[in-house]
């Protein structure tokens, strides 16, 4: 299966080029400030993670080239720093512009699931404060038709920056490489999806856990919202996380810095030795 055979190949150009997981350690820095704002107040975190949000949008797509760029010489033998600057600048502009575009998507998604909401809502108090069975039903197609149409357009657009930058690409270009590979090669997508998304299931309940280890008030907050009855097994697992001091915060979050860098170069390898396994052999004259 390719999405297996890439795991090996990603494997060994990782072997031969650490500097990978530097790289993407180096990266993963930026969440240091928001990780400490959030040790200190929910709310100064919340606002430090905002500013944050708003710089990193300039920041992925220069990182995205880069790191693609290495992990793409990766495979092929050695890669260096040098091949991290020059591939970021020169397809920086196409990469900012997908990748824009793909917030802007998201966030007309995510606005439309939001309206549907107040209008039922607002059909609700109509009523009486009573949900009728019709207004449920629309307002579930409704979130089920975001949701699927969120995770459509990810599903098909997932290698755009792969195209770009291994293929030379414009952003159009990219998106239609990247809908074209997947088109063709769907059940090992769905493959390499199902991977992947494991992968980040397990990171994403580790960055949970490290976020209530770090941020005492959601423990007493959701003591305090579960009390007892249905919420008390809930209430008694946040409770009973330990307490940590200002070292172990510190090491907490290096450790969660050094996670997020082995996670971050091993993805990098193997979403591109996966995209060069099913991408065209010959580009050139493959429509795309």
């Amino acid at each position: 299966m390719t999405a297996l055979q890439s795991i090996g190949t990603a494997a060994g150009s990782l072997r031969r080029n650490p500097i990978l997981f530097v790289v993407a350690t180096a990266f993963s820095l930026i969440q240091l400030p928001s990780i400490f704002a959030q040790a200190v107040s929910p709310l100064i975190g919340s606002i430090v993670s905002l500013g944050f949000s708003g710089l990193t949008i300039f920041i992925v797509p220069f990182f995205l080239g880069g790191v693609l760029g290495m992990a793409n010489e990766a495979i092929d033998g050695r890669t260096s720093l040098g091949t991290f600057v020059s591939e970021g600048k020169t397809h920086y502009v196409s990469l900012l512009v997908v990748y824009f575009s793909l917030l802007v998507v998201n966030f007309v998604l995510s606005f439309v699931g939001v309206f549907a909401s107040v209008f039922v809502g607002i059909a609700v108090l109509g009523s009486n404060g009573e949900m009728s069975t019709v207004a449920l039903a629309v307002l579930g197609v409704v979130v089920l038709a975001v949701a699927l149409t969120y995770l459509a357009v990810v599903f098909v657009v997932q290698f755009f920056g792969h195209a770009i930058v291994i293929d030379d690409l414009g952003a159009v270009d990219g998106i239609k490489r990247s809908v074209s590979c997947v088109r063709n090669n769907i059940v090992s997508v769905l493959g390499y999806s199902v991977i992947t998304g494991l992968g980040g299931v397990l990171a994403g309940a580790f960055a949970v856990v490290i976020s209530l280890l770090l941020t005492p008030s959601l423990r007493h907050q959701g003591a305090a919202v579960g009390g007892a009855g249905s919420g008390a097994p809930v209430a008694s697992a946040f409770s009973s996380l330990p307490t940590v001091g200002v070292v172990g915060m510190v090491a907490i979050a290096v450790g969660l810095v050094l996670v997020s860098g082995l996670v971050g170069g091993f993805f990098a390898a193997y979403s591109t030795a996966f995209y060069r396994s099913i991408r065209p052999t010959n580009p050139e004259t493959t429509a795309p």
